[in-house]
This record gives C-alpha cells, sequence and structure tokens, in this order.
C-alpha cells in the first residue's frame, strides 16, 4: 500500500492538522511539557474565541433593532460560540479518546493483509468527500477574513468594541484577532472528521468481523470471533459516548449557522458578502452529514452480524454451537447508534433527510415573509 492514503497516515496527519483545535488528546505517556504547552494552547485559544464572542454579543445588544447586522452576527456566532464549547467536550472525554485512539492504532498495527484491504477500501470511499470539505472549510475562512476588502466593514466581524479601533496598533492587533477566530472556527468545524474517523473505524471493524463470521469453520474460531464481537460492542460503546454531546452541539450551532447564513444571503446585499455567508450556511449542512453518513452505516454494519451469522455454515455444528449463534442474533438486533436521550435522536442518514427537510421548511417560511415585506 506504498504511496496510498492509508489508515496510519489519515491518523498522523489528523493529529497535526487538528493540533491548534486542542482536541486530538495526548498520548498517556506525554512528558510533563507537553502537557503544560497543551493547557497553555488551551488557555490561549479559549480566550481568543471568548473574547470576539463577548464583543459580538454586547453588540447585538447595542444593535438589536437591526435586523440585518442581527442575522450576520448571529451566523457568526454559531461558529464562533462553537470554538471553547466543543474544545470542553473534547477536554472532559479526554481519556476515553485516548483509549479509543490507542486501541485503533494497535489493532491496525496487528491487522491482517485482508483487514487492511477493507480498512482502505473505506478510506478509499470517503477520502473524496472529505479532502473536499476541508477544501471548503479553508476557502469559508479566507472568504471570512477578505471580506473587509470588499466591503465597508473594518473586521471580519463586524463586532463593536467600547473604544476605539481606528488607530494603530490597535487596528492591526483587532484584525488579527479575528483571523485567528476565524481560522479556529475552521478548525472546529474539520475537527468533526476526528469524530468520524472514529465512527468509520468501528464500522470497518464490525465489517471485518461479518466476514470472519461467514467463514467460520469450528468452535475454537467461533468462540474467539464471539468473543471479539463482545469486546468491539463495548469498544463502540466507549466512542459513541465519547462523541455523542459533540454530536449535539454539531447539530445544534450547524442550525444556527444555516438559518442565519441563509437569512443574509436572501437580504439586500452585495454578492461579496452574500457569498460568504452562503459557504458558511453550506458548512452547516455538511458538519452534520459528517456525522450521519459514518452513523449510519455503525448502525448497518453492527445489524449485520446477524446476517452474517445466519449465512454461516451452523447447520453443520452441534447444539452449543447453535446457542453461540442465538446469543450473537439476539445481541445483534441492537444495533450500535449515536444519541442522546430526550435531546438527540439517532444519528442516520433519515435523521439527515428530516433535518434537512426541515431546515427548508423554515427557509421557504421566512423568504416568504421577506417577499412580503
Amino acid at each position: 500500500m506504498e504511496g496510498k492514503l492509508t489508515l496510519d497516515k489519515v491518523i498522523a496527519f489528523l493529529r497535526i492538522y487538528l493540533t491548534f483545535a486542542c482536541c486530538w488528546p495526548l498520548p498517556p505517556s506525554a512528558t510533563k511539557l507537553q502537557r503544560l504547552l497543551r493547557s497553555a494552547l488551551q488557555y490561549f485559544c479559549l480566550t481568543n474565541a471568548i473574547a470576539i464572542a463577548i464583543a459580538a454579543i454586547w453588540t447585538l445588544y447595542r444593535h438589536s433593532n437591526d435586523v440585518l447586522l442581527v442575522m450576520k452576527l448571529g451566523c457568526q456566532l454559531s461558529a464562533i460560540v462553537q470554538i471553547p464549547l466543543q474544545m470542553i467536550l473534547f477536554a472532559m472525554q479526554n481519556k476515553r479518546l485516548q483509549f479509543v485512539i490507542l486501541e485503533m492504532e494497535n489493532y491496525y498495527r496487528q491487522a491482517q493483509e485482508y483487514e487492511k484491504e477493507i480498512f482502505q477500501q473505506y478510506i478509499d470511499k470517503c477520502k473524496p468527500f472529505y479532502g473536499s470539505i476541508l477544501c471548503w472549510l479553508a476557502m469559508t475562512g479566507i472568504s471570512v477574513i477578505v471580506t473587509p476588502l470588499f466591503s465597508s466593514q473594518s473586521f471580519p466581524c463586524e463586532a463593536e468594541y467600547p473604544f476605539d479601533v481606528q488607530y494603530q496598533p490597535i487596528k492591526t492587533i483587532i484584525y488579527m484577532h479575528h483571523i485567528l477566530a476565524a481560522y479556529q472556527s475552521v478548525l472546529q468545524v474539520s475537527t468533526n472528521t476526528f469524530p468520524a474517523l472514529l465512527l468509520w473505524f468501528v464500522a470497518a471493524r464490525f465489517d471485518i468481523l461479518s466476514v470472519q463470521f461467514r467463514t467460520v469453520t469450528n468452535m475454537k474460531e467461533l468462540i474467539k470471533y464471539t468473543r471479539e464481537h463482545s469486546l468491539l460492542l463495548r469498544y463502540a460503546k466507549e466512542v459513541t459516548r465519547a462523541i455523542r454531546y459533540v454530536a449535539l452541539l454539531c447539530v445544534t450551532f450547524s442550525t444556527g449557522a444555516v438559518i442565519f447564513g441563509y437569512l443574509t444571503f436572501m437580504s439586500h446585499q452585495p454578492w461579496s458578502v452574500k457569498w460568504t455567508f452562503l459557504m458558511i450556511a453550506f458548512c452547516g449542512f455538511v458538519e452534520l452529514y459528517m456525522y450521519a453518513w459514518p452513523a449510519d452505516n455503525v448502525m448497518s454494519m453492527s445489524s449485520n452480524i446477524a446476517s452474517a451469522m445466519y449465512e454461516s455454515l451452523w447447520y453443520d455444528g452441534d447444539l452449543t454451537r447453535r446457542k453461540i449463534l442465538m446469543y450473537v442474533i439476539l445481541r445483534s438486533q441492537h444495533p450500535v447508534t449515536v444519541s442522546i436521550p430526550c435531546a438527540l435522536p439517532n444519528l442516520s442518514m433519515t435523521y439527515y433527510a428530516s433535518y434537512i427537510s426541515t431546515v427548508f421548511s423554515y427557509m421557504a417560511f421566512v423568504r416568504i415573509i421577506m417577499d412580503q415585506e
């Protein structure tokens, strides 16, 4: 597989790419200096994001009657507020994320060739989509940063401050502060590729286990794969627990970005401004899709274990073997899902379709009202 984008290369890329987002946990063997530097970076990023969020909220309070400004700042706040909240959620799951990453790396290191081929199939399938999304996010961030060059606003974000910002070096400092916030927002949305990677890894392992169950030939192999199925279910549960609140955060703020971005796009603004907010709204749509697609695959692959067991040569075995088969099939009747009781339904393509339908209904309603006015 030399020259190909393999799983270990994907892990190495995300570990470096998402360093500034402070979401990828340090390894348990990290030195005291590494932990200190990570803490310093986290506090710096939190301070920068919270500072611009406070300025934006203060601006909304002062100009609550300016509908257009409220729409634009509402869209930007949906991305900005996500920065500190997402960092806090990932920090709370630090130990659990360390465990699932270590398990993922160890499993792939010891995987056989046919298992690596299955992982490669998943990577080849996902690479075009996630690569395109990362490029789109980068373009969106650049568009936000250069907006003042093509409009009358002074900074990328129209937040105001209780002091004069038109003199140097204050103006340059504020501009750099906004550029850093835009970069953080792009990274935090890109961070969703990390939970997606964990979900795809779980789906691939269920796929591998299905192949193994279909080709089982003796009791020893059956017991071995049954034990692996039990361990995989525990691992999948740890993964879903680690990412479910981040997924809820994604659903909440992507909805805000889509609605406010669309409202701004429908307003009477120059195309240089409209284009930027249309890009932000599109990012809100794909942000949730980055979860829904792999989560749906995990559901189907975890359920397919039952079909794989039934398609094996179970009828050639004794009563004990048939009892094990029934046990595995019963456990597979409850697929692995990403959900939160009373807060987040099962993430799937069905849920994503209903989400899109609901958001477009709101958009159509708002457009009718705006046309009447």
